[in-house]
Formats: structure tokens, sequence, C-alpha cells
């Protein structure tokens, strides 16, 4: 798929319904594993761990799309960058 094909593609996915729903419900489950972090001051390390790296990991989910679509936006920069200096040579 070429960049420009998939930046609307991405675009179309982070603007879309269902990644809003999808998004949200990340969004509670970050919270809901937070206030279970705040509430069980008896927790193991691992168990903390866990929680932790799980909140961590749905972040980075929930940011996929836009950090995706930025890399994007930067490979179609550079391709008319490189574009424009073949044209002046």
């Amino acid at each position: 798929m070429k960049p420009e094909q998939a930046i609307k593609a991405i675009d179309s996915l982070r603007n879309g319904k269902g990644w809003a729903y999808l998004k949200s419900v990340m969004q509670d489950e970050i919270i809901r594993a937070a206030y279970q972090l705040a509430d069980n001051p008896n927790m193991t390390e691992k168990e903390v761990d866990f929680r932790r790296g799980a909140m961590w990991a749905s972040r980075q989910l929930i940011d996929l799309p836009d950090k995706l679509f930025a890399r994007l936006e930067g490979e179609v920069a550079l391709n008319s960058a490189k574009a424009d200096i073949k044209e002046t040579n």
C-alpha cells in the first residue's frame, strides 16, 4: 500500500465510530486498572508490574493510529522532497 493510501485508511479508522468506541473502552480499562492499583495496597510486586504493563500497552494501542498517521505524513513529505530534488537536478 502506498503511503498516501495508508494515510487515507488510517484517517478513516481513527475518525470512525468503531475506533471511538474501542478507544473509550480501552480508556475505561486503563482507569479501572489504575483504581485497582490505588485500592489494593497489598498487591504483590508482580501484580503491580503486570497492571502497569497492561496500562502502558493500552495507552500505546490508543495512540497507535495517531503515531502511524504522523509517520506516514513524514514519509509522504520526505518522498515529495526527494522528488523535488530530482526535478531540480
